[in-house]
């Protein structure tokens, strides 16, 4: 088997052939990439949790439909506000120890409460990631309705035990044995 002798193109034309190659090979894994970064935004703008995106002291860039059902302000009266002044965030520490922590730690959780447009107070379990850009997806939890009854089970077992306190010892005697039986002789 004999080989034949490849022909290689002139020294100029080989390099803007690589450099063709290289180009064609960037901008299909540009449009691949393109095309992933588009999937997932438009999933996590479908997401039913509400998520946004925010410049760490800076204002929201981006506002799912969950964050529109949750908080009732479209994408368009979000975009641009401060998520903090827009939903007057009240955190469970101070706002800057919230953010350094953030800043420290490149993740911060918690509960925090948020007033909705319609003036209903809202709690959420927060979950915020910091990346390097100084950019925080925050992706929160309504829990609104499980504070709720999580209270009300408080409040009633504060009650039942109150009740019990009140009851005396030798109540608690009586009660425990048989009732006595009478009975009348019928004439």
């Amino acid at each position: 088997m004999t080989e034949r002798p490849v022909a290689l193109p002139p020294e100029g034309q080989r390099e803007a052939q690589v450099i063709a190659f290289q180009k064609r090979s960037v901008e299909r894994s540009g449009a691949v990439v393109d095309a992933r970064s588009e999937r997932v935004a438009s999933l996590l703008t479908l997401s039913y949790e509400p998520m946004f995106v925010w410049q760490l002291n800076g204002p929201i860039e981006f506002w799912n439909a969950g964050a529109e059902r949750l908080y009732g302000f479209a994408s368009e009266e979000a975009v641009g506000r401060s998520s903090h002044a827009l939903l007057q965030t009240k955190f469970p520490v101070e706002f800057t120890e919230w953010i350094t922590q953030l800043q420290n730690e490149r993740f911060r959780s918690g509960e925090l409460r948020h007033i909705c447009k319609d003036g209903r107070e809202v709690i959420v379990e927060s979950r915020q990631q910091l990346l390097s850009d100084g950019t925080v997806i925050e992706v929160n939890r309504d829990v609104t309705e499980r504070k709720q009854i999580e209270a009300d089970l408080r409040e009633s077992e504060q009650q039942l035990r109150w009740l019990v306190s009140i009851v005396e010892p030798s109540d608690e005697v009586n009660c425990k044995q048989e009732p006595r039986r009478h009975y009348h002789k019928l004439e």
